[in-house]
């Protein structure tokens, strides 16, 4: 569409926080907050403007469009306020008729053109109700042309207006245009209580209002475990007790101690995935491997640990000659020649061997001297015993 075309479109309603429909204004100038009279097929009806032609873009609209008849006069409002006084105070009387005959009905609103001849009214049910008879009836009562339609429950709720629980007026009945889609998901986000008397408005359908915030919410728990969910910890197992999405705190009730404590988000969000993990992880990714392990540990023989000595050299043991660096005497032989200093694994062993028979021949050398000396100097004071004795 092209801008000239745009700019002779601008949006109406009819009814405070209705629906908006797109006109052409022809040669009027129109401003926001303007009352228009525009015909339409059940009769003229009175509008103001809330968009302007500059405003309107090009999907907003679809299909021809009619043209504003006129600015609204003084007449045109008097005439306006009459019929919504009128539409008020009928439907009590139409409530009464309908109920005599299906008390499942409940009049939702009813409308007048400015000539007050052509009616419409909406009601809402339980059920699907065909409403022929509704409509000759009521045609009767009010001396107009109805046209009928069953609505739903909000519909009703922004018809009628009044206060919500929050002690403010309805949004639906003050500026919300359409109607979002709601669940009790978004009540269990925001940690409400999943109690339908509780989030529910005066429609009977869970609060419009439930849809504000959970976005928010649903942003600050993050990737947060969900509440109910096991997770093992260094501790062992627990459960996620509460997420409180805006204090940011997580209760957790460790398994078999019965200990509830409390994290802060930010640290459970950095530990999570490495020290604290989902259990539903457990089974198909962490139990093949331990049982792997158990497996090994119960097929291995025995494990030979290393001896560490002083010296560096072997040392016996017990049971056999070990070596004191955990290296076979290969494993010395090869790390020698990698050092460059030491010498091969049989010429190192020679020459260790040699001091040590030294040692062993000194100590036996010692050993026959001190015998040796014990027996001569006994035989020479008998000899000099016997030699004054002689004398």
């Amino acid at each position: 569409m092209s801008n000239e075309a745009k700019q002779d479109i601008v949006g109406v309603r009819f009814t405070e926080a209705g629906a908006v429909s797109y006109y052409r204004r022809g040669e009027i100038g129109l401003g926001i907050g303007d009352y228009v009279v525009v015909r339409t097929d059940r009769g003229e009806r009175l509008g103001w403007v809330v968009i302007e032609p500059d405003q309107v873009l090009a999907s907003e609209h679809l299909g021809p469009m009619r043209v504003v008849d006129r600015l609204a006069t003084e007449t045109d409002i008097a005439a306006w306020q009459r019929t919504r006084r009128r539409g008020d105070e009928d439907i009590s009387r139409a409530q009464e008729l309908a109920a005599r005959a299906d008390p499942r009905i409940r009049v939702a609103a009813i409308e007048y053109d400015l000539a007050g001849e052509l009616c419409d009214l909406t009601f809402a049910a339980s059920e699907r109700i065909g409403h022929d008879w509704l409509r000759q009836q009521i045609s009767e009562l009010l001396d107009a042309d109805v046209r009928v339609e069953q609505v739903g429950d909000r519909d009703r709720a922004k018809a009628i207006g009044g206060l919500g629980v929050c002690g403010r007026a309805l949004c639906c009945a003050t500026w919300q245009t359409e109607f979002p889609a709601i669940s009790i998901r978004m009540a269990k986000d925001q940690d409400l209580s999943p109690n339908p008397t509780k989030i529910s408005g005066v429609c009977g359908r869970l609060l419009c209002c439930l849809s504000y915030e959970v976005e928010a919410y649903r942003e600050l728990r993050g990737d947060l475990p969900q509440v109910g969910k096991c997770v093992t910890t260094p501790v062992g197992r627990a459960r996620v007790l509460s997420v409180n999405a805006l204090k940011q705190v997580v209760r957790l009730r460790i398994e078999g101690t019965g200990e509830v404590v409390e994290i802060p988000a930010d640290d459970l969000r950095a530990q999570y995935g490495t020290a604290v993990r989902p259990a539903d992880l457990d089974r198909p990714v962490e139990e093949p491997v331990r049982q792997q392990d158990r497996e090994r540990r119960t097929s291995t023989v025995a494990v030979l640990k290393p001896v560490t000595g002083r010296s560096g050299r072997f040392r016996r043991s017990g049971r056999a000659s070990e070596p004191a660096d955990g290296v076979g005497s290969d494993g010395d032989g090869v790390a020698a020649r990698r050092s460059g200093d030491a010498k091969p694994p049989g010429e190192s062993g020679a020459s260790d061997e040699q001091p040590r028979r030294r040692r062993r021949r000194g100590r036996r050398g010692g050993r026959r001297r001190r015998r040796g000396g014990d027996g001569g100097g006994g035989s020479s004071s008998g000899s000099s015993g016997s030699g004054s004795a002689d004398s």
